[in-house]
């Protein structure tokens, strides 16, 4: 197995396990606590599930940019899935640092609504970017795989 296709599967494992975790927690857990929780509950359990969520995605972040990092600057491939996965682990780190400000705002009643509200929207659309970014560097690995690096 050479380096560059280990450095390859290191940064497809990391954009499939962020990709995964983005879908998993959209589809599924957020309609579950939505539906079987009481709203206090649910906040409660949101509260302790985004920090760990944005910090999964910073890992894997960090492991796909070190993947695209290797192949781009040692083995001379294309840069931009490294310029991706660095813009992707940015906004997961953004996204982690308004997580207190969400929750204070939200705290705040209807003196925060506003603002929780723009930084909710924020944080969702954060998260679409990573998604919609995340998909485009599985199908560009695939690509590469394909070809046989």
């Amino acid at each position: 197995m050479s380096l560059s296709w280990l450095a390859l599967s290191i940064a497809a494992v990391g954009t499939a396990v962020w990709v995964g975790a983005i879908v998993f927690q959209s589809a599924i857990v957020a309609p579950s606590v939505f539906s079987a929780l009481q709203p206090s509950d649910a906040s409660k359990f949101l509260r302790r599930l985004f920090p760990s969520f944005f910090r999964l995605g910073i890992v894997c972040g960090g492991i796909m940019t070190l993947g695209f990092a290797f192949l781009s600057f040692a083995r001379g491939y294309q840069l931009w899935p490294f310029v991706v996965s660095a813009a992707m682990t940015g906004m997961a780190i953004v996204s982690l640092a308004m997580v207190p400000h969400i929750n204070a705002a939200r705290d705040a009643g209807d003196a925060g609504a506003a603002m929780f509200e723009r930084l909710h929207r924020l944080s969702v659309l954060l998260t679409v970017v990573i998604l919609l970014a995340g998909l485009v560097v599985l199908a560009h690995v695939s690509r590469l795989a394909a070809a046989g690096l």
